[in-house]
């Protein structure tokens, strides 16, 4: 409330700054800087919220965290980000043949990391439903400092993880 002199009452200031000190703001900005990441660098082609678009580029929103949910597939993930990759797939029951994922090692390891949590995070229509990072930057660096990958390779590497299914 204002007083009489137009300003906010001492009470009503210490009662925002009380409020405010107890909203989780570092779990509630993740997506967004995490978002930033991924609209920067991905969302040209997965566009925003990445729903994709059908026969061209992959859905990643709601699929991203499923494939994220074991250890094969975190490390999968870390190497199409790092060694992009290349072949026909398909997502959705439909074929998109002859697709190619650039690599994005140019970007550091907290940024790679970042884009992965926010597309993990993601439910099929592109919404956030923040539960937390499920890949760390030391993880990106760990593939990044083993062998590099074809882009082929991440290829064969996607039907050993994700097997006939196609997620």
């Amino acid at each position: 409330m204002l007083n009489r002199a137009g300003k906010f009452s001492r009470g009503l200031t210490l009662a925002v700054m009380l409020l405010a000190g107890s909203i989780p703001w570092s779990r509630a900005a993740a997506p967004a800087a995490h978002s930033a990441v991924f609209d920067t660098n991905c969302s040209m082609c997965h566009q925003l919220g990445a729903v994709g678009v059908a026969g061209q580029f992959p859905r990643l929103a709601g699929r991203a965290g499923r494939i994220a949910a074991t250890p094969a597939g975190r490390r999968y993930l870390g190497h199409v980000v790092l060694f992009g990759m290349m072949g026909t797939i398909t997502v959705d029951h439909t074929q998109i043949v002859g697709g190619v994922m650039p690599s994005f090692s140019a970007l550091s390891d907290k940024d790679l990391a970042a884009a992965l949590n926010y597309v993990a995070n993601l439910d099929a229509t592109g919404k956030v439903h923040w539960k937390g990072p499920v890949v760390t930057a030391a993880q990106i660096a760990k593939i990044r400092a083993g062998k590099t990958w074809s882009p082929m390779q991440v290829h064969q590497l996607r039907q050993t993880v994700l097997g006939k299914k196609r997620s």
